[in-house]
C-alpha cells in the first residue's frame, strides 16, 4: 500500500480480499517474496497498472448511504436548479471522479428523473464518469448489475429503471444518454478541462489515499469545480 501512497485505514474492512487477489497476482508473475515483487513494480510499468487495478474496491450499490442521496434531492439538487434561474439551455455539468461499475452515476440519473417529474423545466444533464480502470468502465457501460448491487431499491424504483435477466438487473437505456464514459486517472492526470457545478468525489481519494497524495490532489480537483459548485 505504501508504494501507491494508500492508507493502511481505509483497507481495514477489505484487506483479506485484497490480500488474496496480491497473492494470486505475485505468484502469476514468479514472485515469491514481497521483496521480489516490489522490485519488479519498479521495474515493469504493466505489472504495476496490473496491482494498482487489483487494489481498487469497486464494490458498490445505487443509492448507498441513503441520507447523502436525501439531501441531494432536497437541498443540493434544487439549489443548482435555482443557480440555473430558468436557463434550460446551458447543461448542467456533473464530474463522478472515480466511478466504478456505475452505480453511484444511475443513481444521480434516476434521482435526476425523479426531480424532473416534479419541476415545470430542467436543463439537461451531463455527466463525466471516469475511472483509472478500463475494466470497470466498460461494465459500467453495460449497465448489467447483480442483484446485490440494488440492495434495498424500492421496487416501484425497480420496475420502472430496469429490466430483470437471469444474473441480475440492467439499467434502462433512457439513464444512459447525457454520459460520458471516460479512462482517467485523477491521481496522475489533470481533470477533464470542463469547469463542473457537481463533482462527486466519494470512496476511493478520500477512503484509501494518503494525507500526503491528497493534499496533492484535493486542490487540483477542487480548481475544476466552478465557484459555489
Amino acid at each position: 500500500l505504501q508504494f501507491f501512497s494508500l492508507s493502511w485505514p481505509g483497507y481495514r474492512k477489505v484487506r483479506k480480499a485484497v490480500k488474496k487477489r496480491l497473492a494470486r497476482h505475485m505468484l502469476d508473475c514468479g514472485c515469491r517474496k514481497v521483496g521480489d515483487y516490489l522490485l519488479l513494480l519498479q521495474e515493469d510499468p504493466e505489472a504495476t497498472k496490473k496491482t494498482r487495478n487489483l487494489l481498487t474496491v469497486s464494490i458498490s450499490r445505487f443509492f448507498r448511504d441513503r441520507r447523502l442521496w436525501e439531501v441531494m434531492g432536497e437541498c443540493v439538487i434544487p439549489k443548482l436548479l435555482r443557480e440555473v434561474d430558468g436557463n434550460c439551455q446551458r447543461p448542467l455539468r456533473v464530474w463522478s471522479a472515480g466511478c466504478s461499475c456505475g452505480e453511484e452515476v444511475y443513481s444521480l440519473r434516476i434521482l435526476w428523473d425523479q426531480v424532473r417529474k416534479r419541476s415545470s423545466a430542467m436543463p439537461p444533464l451531463e455527466v463525466w464518469a471516469t475511472d483509472a480502470n478500463q475494466g470497470v468502465l466498460d461494465r459500467a457501460r453495460m449497465g448489467a448489475y447483480p442483484r446485490s448491487s440494488v440492495k434495498g431499491l424500492p421496487s416501484l424504483l425497480l420496475q420502472e429503471y430496469f429490466v430483470p435477466n437471469s444474473k441480475g438487473f440492467i439499467i434502462s437505456d433512457a439513464l444512459k444518454d447525457g454520459i460520458h464514459w471516460m479512462k482517467h486517472d485523477f491521481i496522475t492526470e489533470l481533470p477533464p478541462g470542463i469547469t463542473f457545478d457537481l463533482i462527486f468525489l466519494r470512496n476511493n481519494l478520500l477512503t484509501y489515499y494518503g494525507q500526503t497524495l491528497k493534499a496533492v490532489v484535493f486542490p487540483r480537483i477542487l480548481e475544476a469545480l466552478r465557484p459555489g459548485g
